[in-house]
């Protein structure tokens, strides 16, 4: 009997969960305007959500990077879903406070997917095929925000933010009970004598930092991600803040960033599978995204829309290609049965630049009151992002 549908149930149904997930955590910043005008707040404080979202995520990495070897890689991911749709439900709530701690729920709930998944993947996967599987399943990031930047602000123009939320928060918990059709056999190798908490909150993060090529790969994947999400995070403020676009045709620009993202990691997912070099496919991605971070500088109301899509496309394709291969990588490399948490451990790292990007990005504007500079500024992270691949690729001594 084919091993095929071992294969590719899990990762339609680990796809449609990330998905949905990634939907949760951006539809906010997709309706940052409309949340900010009901609550009275500046629209760049919306770089402080998607921070406490990363605040969540980097608790559940660090306590529970264990929890799959206990409870099962599938009960682990229903976990996450459910805890996500609390979040998000907890946000329909009429007061400021409502959106921080919803916020921080969701991203308890979105760092118990990844690693739960990475199990599942690596161990249904052909070993030949896993960069691209990872990939591919990291393609659930951008295509919900494209979900998020399509729905979100038309069901806003129409119904209001509110329902929005409510509208993802029932998707996650759909995802929760697809997930379960397959438990009973992706769960099987459970192991109840493990402890679900880790012992040492850090031990995933210091084993990375004790592998010369992981740290500086982990550390580059840092910076990805800090550009990757104050792109998502700030490509819909920017545009309706300087180049006077409507809340729907902006959330248009930001649909094509995470399509272009999409199909960013299924094209480097690919490449990583024919050339067997992560580092080197990961350098030159760097290289782009820091000559895009740049050319973002030049946002000016003046810019035909069709360049304003080229050079969104271009940065979201560069800053959000990273996820799959990387974390591919880092499973190969991982310790037998330790897969979980060594990817647990990665994450930690590399919510930092989650974390901080969308702050710093904020207080930049804060201080300058110019989106073109704080995008421009991106090209530093970018560089050393560049410049720790580069690295990474030089014999150990």
């Amino acid at each position: 009997m084919s091993s095929r549908p071992d294969f590719v149930f899990p990762l339609l149904a680990l796809l449609a969960g990330h998905t949905f997930a990634s939907m949760a955590s951006l539809v906010l910043p997709a309706v940052a305007p409309a949340v900010a005008r009901d609550y009275g707040f500046d629209p760049s404080l919306i770089g402080y959500q998607i921070s406490m979202v990363s605040a969540g995520m980097a608790v559940t990495l660090a306590l529970l990077g264990n929890a799959s070897r206990r409870y099962g890689a599938a009960r682990t991911n229903q976990a996450g879903h459910a805890l996500i749709a609390v979040g998000m439900l907890g946000m329909l709530a009429p007061w400021t406070a409502c959106l921080i701690i919803g916020s921080l729920v969701i991203g308890l709930g979105y760092g118990m997917i990844t690693p739960s998944a990475s199990q599942l993947l690596m161990r249904y996967t052909p070993a030949a095929r896993r960069s691209t599987v990872f990939s591919m399943h990291q393609v659930g990031i951008p295509a919900g925000g494209m979900l998020a930047a399509l729905i979100a602000p038309a069901v806003t123009v129409y119904a209001g933010w509110r329902w929005a939320v409510a509208a993802s928060a029932l998707l996650s918990l759909g995802v929760m009970l697809l997930m379960q059709f397959g438990r009973r056999t992706w769960d099987d190798d459970r192991d109840r004598s493990a402890a679900a908490i880790t012992a040492n909150p850090l031990a995933g993060a210091i084993a990375i930092w004790g592998h010369p090529q992981l740290r500086l790969a982990t550390i580059a994947g840092s910076c990805f991600s800090w550009v990757q999400f104050c792109t998502a995070t700030f490509t819909v403020v920017a545009c309706v803040s300087v180049l006077d676009m409507s809340l729907v045709l902006a959330g248009t620009v930001l649909t094509v960033v995470q399509f272009a993202s999409a199909a960013g990691r299924v094209l480097i997912g690919w490449i990583v599978d024919r050339v067997q070099d992560t580092t080197r496919v990961l350098a030159w991605t760097a290289a782009v995204m820091m000559l895009a971070t740049l050319a973002a500088a030049a946002l000016d109301p003046v810019l035909p829309l069709i360049a304003v899509y080229m050079l969104f496309a271009v940065l979201g394709a560069a800053s959000g290609c990273w996820p799959g291969a990387l974390l591919a990588e880092v499973g190969r490399l991982a310790p037998q049965g330790q897969v979980s948490l060594a990817v647990s451990g990665s994450l930690v790292i590399t919510n930092v630049g989650k974390f901080a990007g969308p702050i710093i990005f904020a207080n930049v504007y804060a201080l300058t009151r110019s989106y073109d500079i704080a995008f421009a500024l991106l090209a530093l992270p970018a560089a050393v992002a560049l410049y720790c691949l580069l690295a990474a690729r030089r014999p150990a001594r």
